[in-house]
């Protein structure tokens, strides 16, 4: 995607506060004048975030995706294409986003949403729509100068240098729900931006369907296994799934389940659970397709196999190409009556 002519066609800027609060919106009623600086400013703080985005999402919604408000506003937007429609269809965003805006932690900011022109996507030029959301306001010095001498004063303002919250909405597949990135720095608190708000999901590539199989094999750990089984049968299965996707190029259910599965009874619970949850997970298991491996290297840092103990002890083990429990052995004292592990090791790495 190229952004270098890109140009802001409008720019409008609302208040949101906290509805939990009982706080209100301010909207405004004219467009943000912008000379040739500011818009070059406001363009590299909307843009650069984006430019190592490589995830696409589109517009979801259960029934209809007309029923999903915002993108039936930015269809609106994109159609109308005037000043008084967007005037109007800012304002109703606002709105939408206000309903969502009920999470304690959620503060009070600026909503700003901006209709640029002159995007190369895929050999053609599009124009977007820029939805951003900022709360924190950082400390910064204003110079203030005179003829006689130089003043600073204290003040508070949007930091241009990080994107809080923002996507872009591509004028590109209208009917399969548009194409849209998304940031969202805080979507452990404040969710509300992209499964309520946006109301969107990954397109359903390699990428997802490979985020997808490991985030079921997850859940499967953490909630099949975790109960029925010991850890060993855990750790040893949370390695070996993470394996099998490091060292293949594609997927497939029967290369799968025959590098995984060396438990029939393991087996069974894992198909099980898979139709019993197969409304939750966005792909068919008998898919073929191509593992997207920068997407396994991030998923692996999130698995954390984790021996919790009541004593207020945690033993971490890390994954391993071979049984990460191997140099752990579990047994229990007698005389103390409680259970140990006993770990092998050659030398400490400091």
């Amino acid at each position: 995607m190229d952004f270098s002519q890109s140009k802001i066609k409008h720019l409008i800027i609302h208040e949101i506060g906290n509805k939990l609060r009982d706080e209100k919106i301010l909207f405004s009623e004219t467009l943000q004048t912008l000379d040739e600086h500011l818009e070059n400013t406001l363009l590299n703080y909307f843009l650069k975030s984006f430019l190592i985005q490589k995830d696409f999402y589109c517009f979801n919604h259960n029934s209809s995706l007309n029923l999903n408000e915002i993108y039936f506003y930015s269809k609106d937007i994109f159609q109308q294409n005037n000043t008084t429609s967007f005037i109007q269809t800012s304002q109703d965003i606002a709105k939408h986003l206000y309903e969502y805006s009920l999470h304690p932690k959620i503060v009070k900011g600026e909503l700003i949403i901006v209709q640029i022109e002159n995007i190369i996507y895929e050999n053609t030029t599009i124009n977007l729509i820029g939805i951003f959301k900022s709360e924190k306001k950082d400390s910064f010095l204003k110079i203030i100068k005179d003829d006689t001498r130089i003043n600073v004063k204290d003040d508070k303002g949007i930091n241009i240098s990080k994107l809080e919250k923002g996507c872009l909405i591509l004028n590109s597949n209208e009917h399969s729900g548009y194409r849209i990135l998304n940031i969202d720095n805080q979507s452990q608190e404040t969710e509300y931006w992209t499964n309520k708000f946006l109301n969107i999901k990954l397109l359903n590539n390699n990428s997802y369907k490979t985020k997808e199989i490991i985030k079921m094999c997850k859940n499967f750990s953490s909630e099949i296994l975790s109960e029925k089984y010991d850890t060993d049968t855990k750790f040893t299965f949370n390695n070996g799934y993470i394996n099998y996707f490091e060292d293949s190029e594609s997927y497939d259910i029967n290369s799968f389940t025959n590098y995984i599965f060396k438990d029939e009874n393991i087996k069974k619970d894992f198909f099980e659970y898979q139709e019993l949850n197969k409304e939750s997970f966005d792909f068919n298991i008998n898919d073929r397709f191509e593992l997207s491996q920068n997407d396994i290297k991030k998923e692996k840092k999130k698995i954390k196999n984790i021996i919790r103990l009541d004593t207020n002890l945690e033993l971490k083990v890390l994954l391993d190409k071979e049984d990460g429990t191997k140099n752990i052995e579990k047994g229990f004292d007698e005389e103390r009556g409680m259970s140990f592990y006993k770990i092998y090791f050659n030398e400490e790495i400091k």
